[in-house]
């Protein structure tokens, strides 16, 4: 059931691969001593699901006919979405080696807060509470 708004907004959460369930089986692989293994899965799953899932969508888009699946990049909540996975990532690219690539609780402390900031920005623009102003 939608309420006239976009149908990502439920899924915001699994942008940045904060699904409950990926969160609990890392921390269990962390806890049980394979803290490589939990690190590599927290990309790797996201990365088939996302693969996985866009590739099916696609493949049951064609199937039914359509020659070609577009994409709508219209909107300020695509920029916000674009923006944040950009600056984490730079933001992680500068400050994992500069930690010569010995993270702590502060990075992680940091990428929480930060993954925080987002969902609120996130779900405000969602919800119209921050919009472009019109000309």
């Amino acid at each position: 059931m939608t309420v006239g708004k976009n149908e990502g907004g439920p899924g915001k959460p699994l942008t940045t691969g904060l699904f409950h369930a990926d969160v609990f089986s890392d921390f269990t692989l962390a806890r049980q001593g394979y803290p490589r293994m939990a690190f590599s899965a927290c990309f790797g799953g996201i990365i088939f699901n996302i693969l996985v899932g866009v590739g099916l969508g696609c493949l049951l888009q064609l199937s039914r006919g359509h020659v070609e699946v577009k994409l709508e990049p219209d909107g300020l909540l695509v920029w916000v979405l674009a923006g944040a996975l950009g600056l984490s990532l730079v933001c992680s690219l500068v400050s994992v080696p500069l930690q010569c690539f010995q993270l702590n609780k502060v990075y992680g402390f940091c990428l929480l807060l930060f993954y925080a900031n987002f969902l609120v920005v996130a779900l405000l623009t969602e919800f119209g509470v921050i919009h472009l102003k019109s000309m």
